[in-house]
Formats: C-alpha cells, structure tokens, sequence
C-alpha cells in the first residue's frame, strides 16, 4: 500500500543527491532536480505527481517537500501526501546516516472506490506515517536499519535490523541510484539490477532483529471486519488460536505471547540475535537441522518474545 509514497521519497532523495546540496545547493536548485525526476517517473509510469514547495537545509542536511499530490495518467487523484523529509543523501558515496520520513500518506476517495470488493476499506481509507533510517559504517561494513510503518489509529510496526557484511550491498545499491538519476531504466538494466542485488544480499550477515507491533486503538475492530467475511466472530478466531498453538512446534513462550496476543490484541515484540560471522543461508541450515526442536533453535538465535 506504500509502494507508490516510496517511491516518490525515492526520487527526491535522488534529487537531493544530485544536487550535492550539502554544501551549495539553494531550495531553487533541488526543486528543479526534483522536477526533472518526477519528469522522468512520468515517462516511465504516466503518473502525475505535483507538490507545493521545496525546502533545503543545508544546516540540518536536510530537503522538505510539501502537499504532494499524485494523479494517473488520466489526471484523476490517486492519493495525497502531507510532506516528505529527506535527509542526509549524499549523489556520490553512501551516507553514515540517512532517513525518510512520510508523513500522512492516504489515498483519495474516488480511488478507493475502484479498489477490488475484498479490499478492507478502513486500511485502504487510513492516513499512513512512515519513518526509515540506514546507519552505514564503511569501514566495517556493519549496518543498521529502522523502520517504523503506522496506520494511523490502526496499528504501527516498528522494525529495526543490525547487519554485518554489507559493503557489496551498498555499492549496488549506490550504483543503481546514480544510474536511475539519469534516465528511465530498461527492462533488462532493471533485471541486472536485481540480480546484483539479490547476489550482494546472500553475503548479508544477519545480527540482530526487533519487532514491535502496537494496537493504536482500532486493531480489534479491523480484525472483526477481516473475519466477519469469513463468517467468523473476534473470539472464535481466539480460540482457534489457542488450538494451533497447542500443537505447533514452537516453545512455550512462543505459544504464550501469540496466545497473549491473540487474546489482548494490544501488543506483541519479537527479538532475536543471530550467530556471529553467518550469512542468512548458513543460518537457516542450522535452524533446518534443528527442526522439531523448537527450544534449540530458539536459543541458536536467542529469541524472546512477548505478547498481550
């Protein structure tokens, strides 16, 4: 449901990389590099994208950009952002430190209404706040990422993940932002891209991991609606809960935060901290070769939950 406010914060980081705004660049000049990229998602896409105003900051390293409002190729609205904050990009090398923020991100009515019948109107109508942070430390290729999704009113997600061994990553990742700068991508650039990008990624090594989900007031209500289409009630989902849990492979503390969760509907955490010096790969063998020994591999990655 994000994809597209992505995106756009994608371009303007871009933009504002472009423009080495760090050190020169006046609101004037990143607006007009910003123009030329939405140019370009134009080209590529047919969406409309338009915007109030741009502000840079060279004190906060930082780009503004207001009432973003996005329109598809045959000028009707699609959805509405309040503003985007971008900061930190940098046009050639990676930042130590560099965020997105999204804020109020909600599609427009007339666009919902072409929304498939199945679709949850409440998600679908909800204004969303997003918040992304990357930490890149160069020299020992270590990263951390932060994510916080919110469906105002809804629930939020908080995720934030340590990584080691990411420097080939990075390099990608920066290449492919300079070539998208450019000009429009062809499918098979596009292909390239990915493939570099998924072999940079079996090198990853993960470290650590933290979820957090929070009920911000309306979960219980988005649940019932969900399961009502299924002729189910809020407590016969529960209960089927509590019958799962009982015979899946997981350890008791596993079962009692779902069962916790399930029942309280207010929160739920997750965190595990993963074998030092171990791609992904490497770690889901052993997690393989423990199957059916669900207190093994909760200690291989020292997993702790909780949920109420």
């Amino acid at each position: 449901m994000n994809k597209l406010a992505i995106a756009v914060a994608v371009v303007i980081a871009a933009g504002v990389g472009g423009m080495g705004y760090v050190n020169h660049a006046a609101s004037k000049q990143v607006r007009a590099e910003i123009d030329k990229q939405l140019a370009l998602v134009n080209e590529q896409t047919g969406a409309v994208i338009t915007y109030a105003d741009v502000s840079a900051s060279m004190i906060s390293n930082s780009v503004t950009v207001t009432d973003l409002l996005v329109k598809d190729p045959t000028g009707e609205r699609m959805a509405n952002i309040d503003s985007i904050v971008v900061t930190g990009y940098e046009a050639d090398k990676l930042p130590p430190s560099s965020s997105v923020n999204i804020n109020h991100f909600q599609f427009d009515d007339g666009f919902i209404a072409q929304f498939p019948a199945e679709t949850n109107l409440m998600l679908a109508s909800a204004s969303y706040d997003l918040h992304s942070a990357l930490d890149y430390d160069e020299a020992s290729g270590d990263s951390e990422l932060v994510i916080d999704v919110s469906a105002n009113d809804i629930v939020s997600i908080h995720l934030d993940m340590g990584l080691s061994n990411t420097n080939q990553l990075m390099a990608v990742s920066l290449a492919a932002q300079q070539q998208a700068r450019t000009q429009p991508l062809t499918e098979q650039q596009l292909f390239e891209q990915q493939m570099k990008i998924m072999e940079a990624m079996f090198e990853i090594e993960p470290r650590y991991l933290n979820i957090v989900l929070n009920n911000q007031g309306e979960l219980e209500a988005l649940l019932e609606s969900e399961l009502s289409k299924q002729g189910m009630s809020l407590e016969q989902m529960q209960m089927m809960v509590e019958q799962q849990l009982q015979q899946a492979p997981v350890t008791d503390e596993v079962a009692q935060a779902m069962g916790g969760f399930a029942k309280g509907l207010n929160s739920f955490s997750l965190s595990a901290s993963l074998p030092k010096g171990q791609n992904m790969m490497e770690v889901n063998e052993q997690m393989m070769m423990l199957m059916g020994q669900p207190q093994q591999q909760a200690k291989l990655i020292n997993l702790e939950v909780n949920g109420d």
